[in-house]
């Protein structure tokens, strides 16, 4: 029999992005996770893992303030969706500060919790850890921080821009495997870098248990020069684990090239080709050479000498970069000088050392390519009414020394990957 119907009755929700990130955070098992580490009274009408799951769906979807929360509610029906809200106000900012305050004691087992979960459920490489720390900047005065040795404080410290601001220090390590972030912690602001890298990667073996996921051997941890330090190479080889990262180019590097390079070992090609460098000719690419060597790195607290690669790359275009630079600041100083020799025994460049001073301050100041200038003030006894000359030299042959390893950085791997040969090596980080 066919029925007519006389009347149809359409219902309008919005979803959106929600059809995708509600079945993700189930698989996650966020609200489970979170609910067990912190159980909230029976008699509370929301349990703070829906809360938590709410907020990153709003997070996800549409972010609001806080005390916007239950108007993105509303807007989503939310109630609908979650059998467990009768209302969108429910979902407040107060209930949100809540959530927070009990997260904060557990953050960092849960975070574990759920990377090890999305791990195994999508199947994420975490054999590839990349480390770095970046500033987060804040103004304002901020007096009254605080101190509770647990919560990060804004101190003043040093950024990349060259500023020294009131911030705190954000570590991160994210997995090769699609640069997924999975371990986070925010540090005081005036926190050294290099210190931190190997307690951070402690911590998060421990509460991601990152052992029962794959053996720590297979682990490479990836950073910049701030990661390789002496001390965190020590480290990295007391748990097993492959590190690699660029060094700051010393005159011990430097010496160590020199001589494998008058024993008679050779530049080798390294092959690899940027990503933004693929669509041009062959003769347009950058070009890397490499030579490597092992050294030996002492840990005098076990009595163990470990072997550690060093590989010398090149870059072309980095030389290019450099030699230009060093130009740069020699002319710019010599520039300098020249104007302070036309000032001696006037205002009030009378004397030596008033001289020398203003050379440092108004020529030299930061610039590396003060190293290659030999300056000295000469009296003259004859003419009382001008005593003093300035002349300054150029070490041409340290210029050139120095000129010889332009494009030259050192990349220093150890554990398991120090066996590797130096185009994989080289490609491992080049690929990161």
């Amino acid at each position: 029999m066919i029925t007519t119907l006389s009347e149809v009755e359409f219902e309008t929700r919005t979803i959106g992005p929600l059809v995708l990130t509600t079945p993700f955070l189930r698989r996650l098992g966020l609200r489970e996770t979170i609910n067990r580490l912190c159980p909230v009274a029976e008699q509370a009408d929301l349990d703070h893992g829906l809360v938590a799951e709410l907020v990153v769906q709003c997070r996800l979807t549409d972010p609001r303030a806080f005390y916007d929360m239950p108007g993105w509610a509303a807007q989503y029906d939310i109630a609908a969706l979650y059998p467990d809200m009768d209302d969108a106000k429910q979902l407040n900012d107060d209930r949100v500060g809540r959530l927070l305050d009990a997260l904060y004691e557990h953050r960092a087992l849960l975070w574990g919790e759920v990377v090890a979960r999305a791990a195994r459920a999508y199947a994420i490489d975490l054999s590839r850890l990349h480390a770095d720390t970046m500033p987060i900047k804040f103004a304002g005065l901020f007096a009254d921080q605080p101190r509770d040795g647990t919560v990060p404080r804004l101190e003043p410290g040093y950024n990349p821009q060259g500023e020294w601001v009131q911030q705190l220090k954000l570590f991160a390590l994210a997995a090769g495997d699609g640069g997924v972030p999975v371990w986070f912690d925010a540090l005081s602001g005036g926190t050294g870098d290099s210190p931190i890298y190997v307690p951070q990667f402690e911590a998060f073996c421990q509460h991601a248990q990152l052992a029962t996921l794959l053996p720590l051997d297979e682990v490479i941890v990836i950073g910049d020069r701030k990661m390789p330090t002496v001390d965190n190479q020590r480290a990295w080889l007391r748990l097993g684990v492959s590190y690699i990262g660029p060094t700051t180019m010393q005159e011990a590097h430097r010496q160590a090239l020199r001589t494998v390079l008058e024993a008679g070992q050779r530049w080798s090609i390294l092959p690899y080709i940027a990503q933004r460098e693929r669509a041009k000719d062959q003769d347009d690419r950058t070009v890397y050479r490499g030579i490597g060597h092992s050294v030996e790195l002492t840990d005098e607290a076990l009595g163990v000498r470990s072997p550690v690669r060093h590989l010398s790359s090149h870059s072309r275009a980095l030389a290019q970069h450099e030699a230009q630079r060093r130009q740069a600041e020699m002319s710019t100083i010599e520039a300098a000088i020249q104007r302070i020799q036309g000032l001696v025994n006037k205002y009030d460049y009378k004397s030596p050392e008033i001289i020398i001073r203003r050379v440092q301050e108004k020529a030299f100041k930061q610039r590396a390519a003060k190293h290659y200038f030999d300056i000295r003030v000469v009296e003259h006894a004859e003419r009382p009414e001008a005593p003093y000359s300035f002349v300054y030299t150029i070490d041409h042959d340290h210029v050139a020394s120095d000129a010889a390893l332009d494009g030259v950085y050192v990349l220093v791997a150890g554990g398991p990957a120090v066996h590797w040969d130096d185009a994989s090596l080289f490609q491992e980080w080049k690929g990161q």
